[in-house]
């Protein structure tokens, strides 16, 4: 039995997800020192949204970046702070509204309450962490940005410079002048 052509079309469509189109180029690298020569140059070229994909963090690449401090210990300490302040607020606000007097002690006494303070503490600084890291690495990312390789996971390292036209010719030389094993530009 032959299926109908759009059903076809519908399982081929799936089995082979969407057609993304790039503009850039695609640099594939084996050493750090010379992906770190290689952003250098570009940045001094002019061009700043540059992607690097690698199997782990280099901080000479990160250097080389220019990238800032992450602003997600912050966002930590903000949840954090939220957390023990409204642990607190509650265990205030419940004894004030439904009071219980137990030995003639005072209804506000803080060490008591010290324990859920330090679970909400620590519940919305884990949460506003989690968030945080999510939305500063831009995950989940829905549309591409660039072509992905799966080498990038193991032991190479890949510089993706959108860009198109003649500043394509120019990086992919760039990158070949600074050791690239592959270059690929993608129109």
């Amino acid at each position: 039995m032959k299926l109908p052509k759009p059903i076809l079309d519908l399982v081929d469509m799936i089995n082979t997800g969407p057609k993304v189109r790039h503009r850039g180029v695609m640099g594939v690298f084996y050493y750090v020192d010379d992906v770190t020569e290689a952003v250098r140059a570009l940045r001094q070229s002019g061009h700043r949204d540059l992607r690097v994909y690698s199997p782990v963090p280099y901080h000479d690449i990160e250097r080389a970046l220019e990238q800032k401090q992450s602003i997600v210990r912050w966002v930590t300490l903000g949840g954090a702070l939220c957390g023990i302040t409204g642990g607190f607020a509650l265990c205030i606000y419940s004894v004030l509204s439904w009071p219980l007097v137990t030995g003639g002690k005072e209804l506000v006494s803080l060490p008591p309450f010290v324990i859920i303070g330090y679970e909400s503490m620590i519940l919305l600084g884990g949460l506003s962490n989690l968030f945080g890291m999510l939305a500063l690495a831009r995950l989940p990312e829905i549309k591409t940005s660039a072509p992905y390789d799966p080498r990038f996971t193991e032991d190479r390292i890949g510089i993706w410079v959108p860009c198109g036209g003649e500043a394509a010719v120019k990086v992919q030389e760039m990158m070949r002048g600074h050791g690239a094993e592959e270059v690929a530009l993608h129109a």
